[in-house]
């Protein structure tokens, strides 16, 4: 048996990230389970059921310091991680090109854009001490420029879009200190933000996901693909 792998995951209270922690803890990970929800129900259930191993943590990813806090927390219980995974994430529906709104469209920009950077800026410390180091930026089909063809969804598309640029340049930055950076699209996933009609469970899209994680190298680094290993257009 080898050293236990660490894992910190964002958005961990439901839906992808939720399973995603589940997965990888009945895996043998030490799970850091980050959420603006602490108490979710479902999350303090699974810690219960992995003692010590899975660790709950209380972050909202748009404060800096609040990151800097469980970066240190990691540092001082784990010394290191092997990944880490931003999934958190927010949708703004119902949007028109005459409806938009600046401060939501501005709020979906700070979260599903900027925060995985500042999140990866304060952690690649952490994942540097660790084995085969990787980071997975949950994006979305919908990042495609490639791929859209209708309307709506402005402040998803573009900030998913905007994450996938993002993180290409800092697989670029990252690649020299031996650090894999991934764009994983999780599937359409029948969650709160993906809808009952969404084809995919979460378990599923989680274990598909931990599957092309573990198959990945450096040489994959910047990669934008699918739940199943598929290559994305940008």
């Amino acid at each position: 048996m080898g050293a236990q792998k660490r894992v910190f995951i964002t958005g961990s209270n439901r839906g992808i990230g939720l399973a995603l922690a589940r997965h990888l803890a009945r895996q043998g990970w030490q799970v850091f389970a980050a959420t603006r929800k602490p108490q979710a129900e479902a999350l303090q259930a699974l810690a219960r059921q992995f003692p010590g191993q899975v660790q709950v943590v209380p972050l909202d990813v748009t404060d800096e310091a609040g990151i800097e806090a469980a970066a240190r927390q990691v540092q001082q219980q784990a010394g290191g991680l092997e990944w880490l995974i931003n999934n958190a994430g927010v949708l703004v529906r119902d949007e028109r090109w005459d409806t938009l709104d600046p401060a939501a469209m501005a709020q979906a920009f700070r979260v599903n854009a900027i925060a995985p950077l500042i999140v990866a800026k304060h952690f690649v410390p952490l994942l540097r001490r660790g084995h085969q180091p990787l980071i997975c930026q949950m994006t979305s089909v919908m990042g495609s420029i490639t791929l859209t063809e209708g309307g709506g969804y402005y402040s998803y598309r573009g900030s998913k879009a905007a994450l996938n640029m993002m993180s290409k340049v800092l697989a670029h930055e990252l690649k020299p200190l031996g650090i894999t950076v991934v764009l994983m699209h999780p599937g359409w996933v029948r969650t709160d933000m993906g809808g009952a009609a969404a084809p995919l469970d979460p378990d599923t899209s989680a274990q598909g996901i931990v599957r092309v994680l573990r198959g990945l190298s450096l040489a994959d680094t910047g990669r934008y693909v699918t739940w199943e290993g598929q290559s994305l257009p940008w």
